[in-house]
């Protein structure tokens, strides 16, 4: 199976929906652009454009009928969450949202903001995070030692599963309180966790720093790769195939899906990362070189 470009940026954030992709790129300022998962390089449309500023992670959400991108946007050293409607309109400026955030790390981290559609959730260097999507004051949600960078977040139904070092942590997205010693832990990990991904509630795959990559499930743990593999970036999982893809670099970097049958391997430019799949099971991840697909 061969990968096809679908745009030439320099990506940091990405959000895939039904039929389009979003990403914020800073090859020219901060920019967000849409553009259709068939599209090839130059179909893309700016959304917005802000000289002097760097964009993170980008989701989604439908509030009062109109869909908005969030986003993390770090500008004289400070990082906001902004929002954008998705709909194209000539020389729309971001709106900034919430309070500014100090102690986080938007360029390392990736993959570090969800949205369940009526709040938005992120992992800060010493804290768990909740806001409302229409904007106001952030919620704090757990107390974390110092995390950088942050191996992603992950909403799980009233769920939200997270990393500090080896232990992956969940905590309610809800705000209430889980008591009891290790009672939030899902899983310690031999060596620091890098990504991790959650195919279904009560299960996870989790990528250690030493290449190991380990299933944590009700039937009990299994090791998927072997430690001594070369560094890991991102997982990602297809809920409808519970099919696991992650980057890597050995001699080259690659993006790696296991099929199920037979394992496939994508070539791929520098630093590939954030890999995810839409609903048809089609893969994306970025690169240095831009947004990229299988197929």
């Amino acid at each position: 199976m061969s990968d096809r470009m679908v745009a030439r940026h320099v990506v940091d954030g990405i959000v895939l929906s039904t039929a389009n992709i979003y990403f914020t790129v800073h090859d020219d300022g901060a920019r967000v652009f849409r553009t259709a998962q068939s599209a090839t390089p130059g179909q893309e449309a700016e959304l917005c454009h802000e000289p002097g500023c760097r964009f993170g992670d980008i989701v989604f959400a439908k509030v009062d009928d109109v869909f908005y991108g969030y986003f993390f946007a770090l500008a004289s050293g400070m990082t906001t969450i902004r929002r954008i409607p998705l709909a194209p309109q000539p020389g729309q400026v971001a709106e900034i949202i919430g309070p500014a955030i100090a102690d986080i790390d938007i360029v390392s981290s990736h993959g570090n903001l969800v949205t369940d559609g009526s709040f938005l959730y992120w992992q800060s260097d010493t804290a768990v995070n909740r806001m409302p999507v229409r904007g106001g004051a952030v919620t704090v949600l757990d107390r974390t030692p110092l995390t950088r960078p942050v191996a992603g977040l992950h909403l799980v139904g009233p769920t939200l599963i997270y990393a500090v070092d080896r232990v992956v942590h969940h905590v309610p997205k809800d705000g209430s309180a889980v008591t009891g010693p290790n009672v939030r832990v899902v899983f310690t990990a031999a060596a620091g966790v890098v990504a991790h991904s959650t195919p279904q509630p009560g299960s996870i795959y989790v990528a250690e720093r030493n290449g190991a990559i380990e299933e944590h499930s009700p039937n009990g743990d299994a090791v998927r790769q072997a430690p001594g593999a070369a560094f890991i970036t991102s997982m990602a999982y297809d809920g409808a195939h519970v099919a696991l893809a992650w980057t890597q670099m050995a001699a080259t970097w690659e993006v790696r899906l296991d099929a199920g049958v037979q394992d496939l391997t994508f070539t791929t430019g520098a630093n590939a990362r954030l890999a995810m799949f839409n609903a048809a099971g089609d893969l994306y991840w970025l690169d240095d070189d831009g947004v990229v697909a299988s197929g």
